[in-house]
């Protein structure tokens, strides 16, 4: 008997190439580095170390070790967030309050418009009335700066520093909302707190927060109280 075609101890030997004679019954590795195909008899070099530790070690799915992953991601997340809650306790909290109150307040400064409505009042009122293109490119960048920095402080408001970012550091001539430190680039300045335009002052909404004297049940804001979504408020 001639020699034999296979790799031992993993198929059957056959007389002649697996393109002719398969025996359907193959167990051996399918990749090149993990087989050595002897001709009659095994390679001795096939079962080294390094070899056995290919074929017959288990290996971890790939879901388990993105599992793995992530659930020590959110450990260190979680731990993360109670030492900075820890911190916050212990020291005091007036400075993230003031923080997350004035971030929320800028945040929602793209819904409430006082700046783009400050910049075209102030443009037209010192630079003439043909200029509110102008003063709408200026409100449109204050917006915009203000509303990132009140995401920026939402998002860090435990973390130090507390201070408001961007506020004048003098008088700014003849008003931050239409004019910045430096020219061309660079040098906006903000209030800490929300502009309007001169033509307008915010004031306190009618409603039993402000209003609690009231002789009838209610106050000014509400309207038929019992109803869901009855409320109205009035400045």
């Amino acid at each position: 008997m001639g020699e034999m075609v296979g790799a031992v101890r993993f198929e059957l030997t056959t007389s002649c190439t697996r393109n002719k004679r398969a025996t359907r019954l193959r167990y051996a590795p399918t990749r090149e580095e993990k087989m050595t195909i002897g001709v009659g008899k095994c390679n001795p070099q096939f079962f080294t170390q390094e070899r056995a530790k290919v074929l017959y070690s288990r290996g971890v799915p790939s879901n388990l070790q993105s599992s793995s992953l992530n659930h020590s991601s959110i450990m260190r997340s979680a731990l993360f967030l109670a030492a900075v809650l820890g911190a916050v306790t212990l020291t005091g909290c007036a400075g993230p309050e003031n923080k997350f109150g004035r971030g929320f307040n800028n945040m929602t400064e793209i819904v409430r418009g006082g700046e783009m409505r400050r910049s075209i009042e102030q443009t037209m009122l010192w630079d003439g009335a043909s200029q509110a293109p102008v003063g709408f490119a200026r409100g449109f960048t204050r917006t915009m700066a203000r509303t990132g920095i009140g995401i920026y402080e939402v998002i860090t408001f435990p973390i130090p520093p507390y201070e408001p970012l961007l506020v004048p550091k003098s008088h700014l001539y003849p008003d931050p909302s239409m004019r910045s430190r430096k020219y061309p680039w660079g040098g906006l300045e903000l209030s800490e707190k929300p502009v309007f335009p001169d033509s307008y002052q915010p004031g306190f909404p009618a409603g039993p927060l402000f209003e609690t004297d009231s002789s009838t049940g209610f106050a000014g804001g509400d309207a038929a109280p019992n109803i869901p979504g009855s409320k109205f408020h009035v400045h």
